[in-house]
């Protein structure tokens, strides 16, 4: 799952004492105020859990159902402005008569064990249990594990109190510099180091500031002068002087630091602050720049990119554009995914993708990002191929190197296990071994809506191979192809085959490529992913879908025929093309 969208946080604002030179003074934060913040968990990464609204009061758009067995988790990630303590009230249903326990942890650390879930008198009633820890500043992972043969209970949300931070803070080290370097050569300073101006004027350092709503802000900048004049500064904000010469007096040592405020006028989103150095000796050192007043930083990710579409391709390129997404202060950009990779970003609703091999096919995900880092959730996925080269061969002409048999399996395997007679030989060729059957559909693996114990009567949350993340595979997303499992009739690994080798299956003219992904009964062979069949025409239903004869399995065997990530389409449709190609070739 993808970070949950985070509900605003507000700062609590701090006094201004203002002088009339303008002459930079200390000021003290007002103590922090608490802030709730809630994390649905349909939006969290759940294990062994599907996102379900069958049951009537919860909150966002549904809960989260585990299955019932100890060790699922929903993990929540909570954000916090500042290291402390802070309330979490989780909010479940509990439609049995007897209490499911959980352990609670905080970043890996478990905070409340074998906590106790009681009944709340049906599935549609909720309640809420509420617990005090300990978090970081920044992100802490909140994580519900089920310790009881009934898995967890209902889960709707997650809600944080908090404590806001007095400011949202900025290094000086992060900033755009000119005329300025980071050092680390005095002491005392926050972050990584500090800026160092030059010692001639118009050196500068600026920062992007984001605030959620117009007006009138603090900005107080920690420095140090060790020398025993002052350094004046102009503060520009979006390009325009908002105070001249503003003064940074002496602090008496370069290892003594001293927080100056001025008050400036910010818009709501994304703002440029730039301090200045105008004297002939530079500006102060530097060690960050905080901002408060009204509002405060921005929490709320962008809606997720809507409609993505090819909109073109060249032999090395591919084209997409989509809906623009919107923000409760503003878009800035967007995301293109390949998996988990990001190939492209985007100031606007399209992109192109380069590179790209002739006749290539990928399949992305597009995600929108704010000025403050928030980024939404992926998008659905649009797949397009790169004109031009070669798709691999045609499913007759793979079907042409198949005609004959060498027979390498120790007997036959059924299609089914109601059938009577073992028909289906197992087959060697140069570079590959083949079997001709039907398809039974594989929906193991994640709960997805296609595939879950509603769906398939049969249905297991695991599958024998897992994703370079070390979790079960989506058998409604991933083409891939079930293995029999080692038995006297037939041992795969014999020929180099594991988790991730490249099959082609050639059904009705067409050829997809897959990957070994799971494995089935030790008798029964024919058998492939929901996804695998979906994308051949094959009716996907586990209940009734599926096809009783007319599908070749080609299994690539040898050096170099297992995609690096077992979980990326693209990678097995780019190596079978290959493979494929050098099978034709050899045999």
């Amino acid at each position: 799952m993808h970070p949950p969208a985070r509900a605003r946080l507000r700062r609590a604002p701090l006094i201004l004492l203002t002088l009339l030179s303008l002459v930079v003074t200390a000021f003290a934060a007002l103590p922090a105020q608490a802030a709730t913040i809630r994390y649905e968990a349909e939006n969290a990464t759940n294990v062994q859990g599907v996102v379900e609204a069958n049951h009537t009061g919860f909150s966002g758009t549904g809960f989260v159902n585990s299955d019932n067995v100890s060790g699922p988790y929903t993990e929540w990630t909570v954000n916090a402005p500042a290291a402390g303590t802070a309330t979490l009230a989780i909010r479940y249903a509990n439609g049995t008569t007897t209490a499911r326990t959980a352990g609670v942890s905080v970043n890996g650390t478990v905070v409340s064990a074998n906590r106790s879930f009681g009944p709340t008198a049906n599935w549609d009633t909720w309640a809420t249990s509420t617990l005090t820890v300990t978090l970081n500043a920044g992100d802490n992972k909140i994580r519900v594990t089920a310790t009881n043969a009934g898995g967890n209970p209902n889960l709707d949300y997650l809600e944080a109190t908090l404590a806001d931070a007095p400011a949202t803070e900025y290094q000086a080290e992060a900033a755009t510099l000119s005329q300025a370097m980071v050092a680390t050569n005095h002491t005392g300073y926050t972050g990584t180091g500090f800026v160092d101006y030059v010692n001639t004027a118009g050196g500068s350092i600026e920062w992007s500031v984001n605030v959620e709503e117009a007006g009138s802000h603090t900005l107080t900048f920690r420095y140090a002068n060790g020398t025993t004049v002052t350094r004046p500064m102009d503060i520009a904000v979006n390009g325009s002087v908002a105070a001249s010469g503003v003064n940074f007096p002496s602090t008496g040592t370069w290892d003594t630091w001293a927080d100056g405020n001025v008050t400036v006028t910010l818009n709501a989103g994304v703002n440029t602050i730039r301090a200045t150095g105008t004297s002939a000796n530079g500006g102060p050192n530097v060690d960050r720049l905080s901002v408060s007043g009204s509002g405060g930083p921005d929490g709320q990710a962008p809606t997720v990119p809507a409609g993505p579409r090819v909109t073109g391709t060249s032999a090395s390129s591919i084209s997409l554009t989509w809906t623009d997404s919107t923000d409760n202060v503003g878009v800035t950009g967007y995301k293109v995914y390949e998996g988990t990779t990001v190939v492209a970003t985007s100031p606007t609703a399209s992109a192109t993708i380069g590179g790209l091999a002739a006749g290539s096919t990928h399949t992305y995900t597009i995600t929108a990002v704010d000025a403050a880092g928030n980024e939404s959730g992926h998008s659905a996925t649009v797949t397009g191929t790169a004109s031009g080269g070669t798709t691999g061969p045609t499913a007759d002409q793979l079907l042409a190197k198949v005609t004959t048999c060498s027979q390498i399996s120790n007997g036959k395997y059924k299609t089914d296990s109601d059938v009577s007679t073992a028909t289906v030989a197992v087959c060697n060729k140069t570079g590959a071994v083949f079997w001709k059957g039907d398809m039974d559909i594989d929906c193991d693996g994640i709960r997805t809506t296609q595939c879950n114990e509603n769906t398939d009567c049969c249905f297991l949350p695991d599958t024998f191979c897992h994703t370079s993340t070390d979790t079960p595979l989506n058998a409604a997303q991933l083409p891939y192809v079930v293995v029999p499992s080692v038995s006297s009739i037939w041992d795969y690994r014999t020929k180099g085959i594991g988790c991730g080798t490249v099959v082609a299956v050639v059904y009705n003219g067409q050829v997809e490529y897959a990957v070994m992904g799971d494995t089935g009964p030790s008798g029964i062979i024919g058998e492939a992913s929901y996804r695998t069949a979906a994308d051949l025409g094959i009716n996907p239903d586990p209940s009734n879908g599926g096809t009783d004869t007319g599908v070749t399995y080609i299994v690539f065997t040898g050096s170099g025929t297992k995609v690096s990530t077992i979980e990326n389409h693209t990678q097995a449709v780019n190596l079978g093309r290959t493979l494929a190609q050098q099978f034709i070739d050899g045999n």
